[in-house]
């Protein structure tokens, strides 16, 4: 048997360190072990052209990650969106950047973790989509989205080096405009980077008129879609021998940004982060070690004048400090372990100063919405891999972890409405600590060159977030505040919520031919039942057809699917190049075992058909159907909004000569009208924070047509 390198399921877990690290960084990521051939098959790579073209047209980078079939995207901020994966969105999906385990701190989820992180700067991106190693995360229930930021470069033995990247974006929908710079001065053991990326947008149009003209917006303006963001990183690397040593500082500074599917609007937000990261390669394998903090003050209010509400300022400050160990050792030619540990510590204030100086329902008092929060884990696993036969291998995980969260007492603003809520709320005992596990056995099988199968078992555990526990009024106007799902309710915690247990069984399958360029078939079916899913019920008395308060509760669900895709060379001609055609769908149902009821936000049937030409070793062109059927299978207790099906097509053009690269194309092709389907309800203008101040049963309509064009050059 041919020695092959160690990069499935280590590539993950080691949280994206599979990057080469430019012309002379040692070779630190991969462990040469006999037989183990073949990444997970439900892990998509993103890297190369194909990274390149995922940028395009982007501030946000959960958006490059919507070629993965089975992946959709809850609709937020501009540069905010939140990545769903089988049904499982937000903090039940493992978002790691950098390695670092961001926390949205806010109500609303505005501040997602991949907003710390500009396209622009992305090296490299893996998405598992199925069952994930436990090395991989913990504390949730879905798939696992690693994004690596742009690895360290340093120069030839004994040289210097001087490069840098500079670029530019416009589209018309909006007047988007965005600018990206980064540089590079290394020589071979020591190298500097800076990066900086900048976007801006108006309020954007769609397809048609959506709802009525109101507050200074037309018809077919969504209101409260603009944004201004811009993120800045230092990054410093020193190599020796077969060891690295990384520090990453970040800062993000979000002068607004707005939410058509939120009450307020992101006033600011400034996030700092450190982050130094150790990897070498000993005797006995390789050794990885990691401390990281974050630093975010946040802030909400109305002054898009879209809104008619008066001014309530919110503010929110958190704290975020963390550690990873984690050692790969090779027992034998076919054997590998991997062992770790993993610390977190989270802090969050929330907070909303009086809007008014007198007794009322905003004043004279500061609302404690959440008064010293605290959610600290702490994570024991290991991880046993082992080639059976040539065709053959196996894995098998088991992953320790303790939650604790707490909170101090809480007052509202002094009108007496608030009072019973607090009072309840603090007579109570807010100290929860969960002891959760989790497990992954899965088993690969491999019989040639042209298919791959793989199956198995995974459990894995989440512990509600802080809101989820503390959040406590069901005064409306202040429960409205405290909704990450965008469907225009309120939420009011729960302090007892059991921790969710996903229990999935998965089988996928990959047909292709031996050197996997001329044809390619994947499957993934699977089945997910959750144990003590946090849904929602009425906290009192609901009504139909508008906006209501809810409760988190823990009841049982189902989540099921299929994820397809593929893609065949259709053949060469003279002067036109090469063709290629590709494919994805996917398909999830997802179901309330307790109620009978539908969950919430589920993408319907979706799937894109691309035609794309490649002309000489420059150009490649693609002409794009994107496919979605009508969202029917609602959720009746937060009275989720149907949405259509719909068709749009893309046009796209691409030269890339490695130095020059020009991308411009055409976006909604047709200009059609549509709402999206995870875009939850449309509240981005009028009297907002009255519960049904706005109207019930409009969605967030998609982008209307947009033309757009971005330049980069190399120096």
């Amino acid at each position: 048997m041919n020695a092959l390198k160690i990069t499935p399921i280590a590539l993950v877990a080691s949280l994206m360190l599979t990057n080469a690290y430019g012309q002379a960084a040692p070779n630190l990521d991969t462990l040469t072990v006999t037989g183990i051939q073949e990444a997970p098959l439900t892990q998509t790579t993103i890297s190369g052209k194909e990274l390149n073209q995922s940028r395009v047209n982007t501030p946000n980078t959960a958006a490059m990650l919507l070629n993965i079939p089975g992946v959709s995207m809850y609709t937020g901020g501009g540069v905010s969106g939140l990545p769903s994966i089988h049904g499982l969105a937000d903090d039940r999906v493992a978002v790691k950047v950098d390695g670092l385990d961001l926390i949205s701190s806010c109500p609303n989820h505005m501040n997602s973790p991949l907003s710390y992180i500009s396209p622009s700067n992305v090296g490299s991106i893996k998405v598992i989509t199925g069952l994930s190693p436990v090395s991989a995360g913990g504390d949730s229930l879905g798939g696992v989205v690693s994004v690596q930021s742009l690895p360290p470069v340093f120069a030839k033995k004994g040289e210097t080096l001087t490069q840098g990247e500079v670029g530019a974006s416009y589209s018309s929908n909006a007047s988007a405009i965005a600018g990206n710079l980064n540089v590079t001065a290394a020589g071979d053991e020591f190298s500097a980077n800076y990066t900086v990326d900048s976007a801006k947008a108006g309020n954007y149009t769609a397809g048609g008129n959506f709802k009525p003209a109101g507050n200074g917006i037309s018809p077919s303006t969504v209101g409260a879609s603009k944004y201004i963001a811009t993120n800045q990183q230092l990054s410093l690397a020193w190599q020796k021998d077969n060891h690295l040593v990384e520090f990453k500082a970040g800062y993000q500074f979000i002068p607004f940004e707005g939410y058509s599917n939120q009450r307020m609007d992101m006033t600011k937000n400034i996030g700092s982060q450190f982050n130094l990261k150790y990897t070498g390669q000993h005797d006995w394998g390789k050794l990885e070690a990691q401390a990281y903090n974050q630093m975010v003050n946040h802030q909400m209010d109305d002054n898009t004048g879209a809104r008619t509400s008066p001014a309530m300022p919110m503010l929110t400050a958190s704290s975020t400090n963390g550690a990873i160990i984690k050692g790969t050792m090779s027992l034998s030619d076919t054997q590998l372990v991997r062992l770790g540990t993993e610390w977190r510590g989270y802090k969050l204030n929330d907070w909303w100063p009086a809007a008014y100086s007198t007794t009322g329902m905003m004043g004279p008092n500061t609302f404690h919405n959440i008064n010293n929060g605290t959610r600290d884990r702490l994570a024991l696993f290991s991880e046993f891999e082992q080639q059976w036969t040539k065709e053959w291998m196996g894995l098998a995980g088991v992953r320790v972890e303790q939650v604790a969260s707490n909170a101090g007492n809480v007052a509202g603003y002094g009108a007496t409405a608030y009072n019973a809520d607090a009072n309840r709320f603090n007579a109570q005992q807010r100290q929860q600590t969960d002891y959760n596990w989790d497990l992954t056995a899965l088993s690969r099988y491999k019989p040639d060159n042209s298919q791959n199968y793989e199956a198995g078992y995974s459990r894995k555990t989440r512990s509600p977030n802080l809101y989820e526990r503390y959040s406590w009024s069901s005064v409306p106007m202040a429960a409205v505040m405290n909704n990450f799902v965008g469907d225009g309710n309120g939420y009011v915690g729960q302090i007892t919520l059991a921790p969710e247990v996903a229990n999935t069984v998965s089988f996928a399958s990959d047909w292709h031919d031996a050197n996997k360029e001329s044809w390619g078939f994947k499957t993934n079916p699977y089945y997910t039942y959750v144990s003590n899913y946090i849904d929602a019920a009425c906290n009192t008395t609901c009504t139909v057809n508008k906006f209501n308060v809810l409760k988190y509760v823990n009841q049982d669900a189902q989540l099921y699917g299929l994820d397809l895709s593929g893609n065949v060379m259709l053949g060469k001609l003279p002067q036109l190049g090469s063709f290629q055609m590709t494919g994805i769908a996917s398909y999830t149902r997802g179901q309330n075992v307790t109620t009978g009821g539908n969950l919430y936000n589920i993408m319907p049937l979706n799937g894109k058909i691309g035609l794309v030409q490649y002309l000489g070793a420059n150009w490649t062109n693609t002409v794009e159907g994107q496919f979605v059927a009508a969202k029917t299978n609602l959720n009746a207790v937060r009275n989720e909004i149907a949405t259509g099906g719909y068709s749009l097509y893309n046009l796209r053009a691409s030269y890339d000569d490695k130095k020059y690269r020009v991308n411009f194309g055409i976006e909604n092709l047709l200009n059609k009208l549509y709402a999206l389907p995870q875009g939850g309800a449309y509240v981005g203008q009028g009297k907002t924070m009255s519960m049904n101040g706005v109207a019930w049963g409009t969605g967030v309509a998609g982008m209307g047509r947009t033309f757009y064009v971005s330049a980069n050059m190399k120096f």
